[in-house]
C-alpha cells in the first residue's frame, strides 16, 4: 500500500549566516591599555583610612555636621 503516495520532497536548509568580520587586534590591544590605566588611576582618594573606632573618613554624601575635635 506504502506505493500509492510519495514521501514529501524535504526543502533544502537556509543558507549558514555570514561569520563576523574580525576584530581588530589594534582595538583589542587599546581596550586593554585603557583597563589597565583604569586600574592604576584609583590613587589616594581610593584607600580605606581605619582607626580604632572604624573607617576614618565619612562618604563625600554624608549629612552629619562637621563636629570640633574632641567633642
Amino acid at each position: 500500500m506504502g506505493g500509492f503516495f510519495s514521501a514529501p520532497d524535504i526543502p533544502a536548509p537556509p543558507p549558514p549566516p555570514p561569520p563576523p568580520p574580525p576584530e581588530d587586534p589594534e582595538k583589542a590591544a587599546r581596550e586593554a591599555r585603557i583597563k589597565a590605566l583604569m586600574r592604576r588611576r584609583r590613587g589616594r582618594a581610593g584607600l580605606v583610612t581605619t582607626g580604632e573606632r572604624g573607617v576614618l573618613v565619612e562618604p563625600a554624601g554624608s549629612l552629619l555636621p562637621a563636629t570640633k575635635l574632641g567633642e
